[in-house]
């Protein structure tokens, strides 16, 4: 099979790189070939020429502006674009002809890549067709020319047969979401249009980012999202600071050294007991998790950890890390997810593999190139800097690390009282629960 769907779209030409010239020239053209034959129809009849003429400059001026504003200029453009990447990379294959009669060399181009181009409202798709030539390797590795050349960011790469398909997004920052979109439900928390944590597949979440970069906040609303979505969530602050005031209204909120790392200890049994509960399940079946036979999702939340780490002798920060080791290993069908937040996630205290273990890995704020490394490994990436709060880059976990945006927060937003109110709506909730079960067994008990 060596084609691919009927999206590949428009194929770039060896001589796309006038493409902007030759549209104007042919619109040129039709214009003028249009105006000649109203000129011809209407000899002798002057006002019913001014008319047409003038209908005709009205006609012309609507096309102009529905080409402006559905994007057919931005994809000539675009077009041409790409046109001249390739021929100026010189990634084509020629043959010599007879020299000129000035000397110089002429060359007939005996090959030239199948590259396609699509556009769907802000997505961009391109096309590569695999020829396994010696410009495969260029052609393979596009995305940093083209989100680049093209202003958008790569979303996606999908490989099928002998075609790599591109998926690129325009305008990432259309797509953030407010902080009451947030909804953490069927082992997934949507976090912009486009970007969800299905923490049920990719488990576990890498936070990363300097002072200021947004970091807490973030934590916050997933805070926010996870407990309303009725899971059971224990929180670790080392600094002592907003995550800690939380302990004013929920339980399991820890902030000195002992009690943090006897969360992640009970933390670890818990995730060890549920597995043994879920095998006396009647439901439960080989292969099955958490979800299938009714549990609830535990979240373990550590702000600052590597600074925690430091904090700790040599014997206590080994005891953690083989804890968290198990916990990242073991804790997905159980229903035990952790997530981390950090300024760098060195790998003195996630190492062995663990760092890449982490489904969902998101960098806040500007970065150095070491610290995007830390976070990604090493990828083509051109990482640009914008002076936006709460604007960094992900990996969802589908190898693809692009723009991302923090869902957007009001700065007059009071988290202690939307958290308070929907603590306090749980517990209420539980109780209705609690009270129901019991009447239903008193009511069983006198029958």
């Amino acid at each position: 099979m060596n084609r691919f769907p009927i999206w590949k779209g428009n194929r770039i030409g060896r001589y796309d790189d006038r493409l902007i010239l030759r549209s104007v020239i042919f619109f040129a053209l039709v214009i003028t070939a249009l105006s000649a034959f109203v000129i011809r129809l209407t000899e002798g009849n002057i006002l019913l020429r001014v008319f047409l003429l003038f209908l005709l400059t009205i006609l012309c001026l609507l096309d102009l502006l529905y080409k402006w504003k559905s994007g057919r200029m931005t994809d000539i453009r675009n077009r041409q674009a790409m046109a001249r990447m390739l021929l100026e990379n010189r990634w084509f294959e020629t043959e010599p002809l007879q020299q000129s009669k000035t000397g110089g060399r002429m060359e007939r181009i005996t090959y030239f890549p199948a590259l396609y181009y699509r556009r769907k409202k802000r997505y961009i798709y391109v096309t590569v067709k695999i020829s396994m030539g010696k410009y495969q390797d260029k052609l393979l590795t596009l995305e940093e020319k083209l989100e680049t050349g093209l202003n958008c960011e790569l979303v996606k790469k999908d490989t099928r047969d002998i075609w790599v398909k591109y998926e690129f997004l325009t305008g990432v920052e259309k797509n953030r979401i407010d902080i009451q979109d947030v909804k953490a439900k069927n082992g997934e928390l949507n976090l912009m249009k486009h970007i969800s944590w299905k923490y049920d597949k990719l488990p576990h979440m890498l936070i990363s980012g300097d002072t200021g970069s947004g970091k807490t906040i973030f934590l916050l609303i997933v805070i926010k999202a996870l407990l309303e979505s009725g899971a059971v969530l224990h929180i670790c602050d080392p600094k002592k600071a907003d995550l800690s005031y939380l302990s004013r209204i929920m339980p399991d909120v820890n902030y000195d050294t002992e009690s943090m790392m006897g969360c992640v200890k009970t933390f670890y049994e818990g995730m060890e007991a549920r597995y043994d509960e879920m095998q006396e399940h009647p439901d439960f079946r080989m292969g099955a998790n958490y979800a299938k036979v009714g549990l609830t999702p535990h979240f373990l939340i550590f702000d600052e950890y590597v600074a925690f780490m430091d904090t700790l002798a040599k014997k206590e920060w080994e005891e953690v890390m083989k804890l968290i080791r198990i916990i990242i290993m073991k804790g997905r069908q159980a229903g035990y997810f952790i997530i981390l937040a950090c300024q760098r996630p060195d790998a003195k205290y996630l190492g062995d593999g663990v760092r890449d273990q982490f489904g969902f890995r998101v960098a806040l704020g500007s970065m150095s190139a070491s610290g995007y490394t830390m976070m990604f490994g090493s990828i083509d990436k051109q990482f640009k800097e914008k002076d936006i709060a709460g604007r960094g880059y992900v990996n969802t976990g589908n190898g693809v690390v692009t723009e991302f945006y923090a869902p957007y927060v009001d700065p007059r937003y009071d988290f202690f009282t939307e958290l308070s109110r929907i603590y306090e709506k749980r517990q209420q909730e539980g109780e209705a629960c609690d009270r129901m079960y019991e009447n239903g067994s008193e009511t069983a008990g006198e029958e």
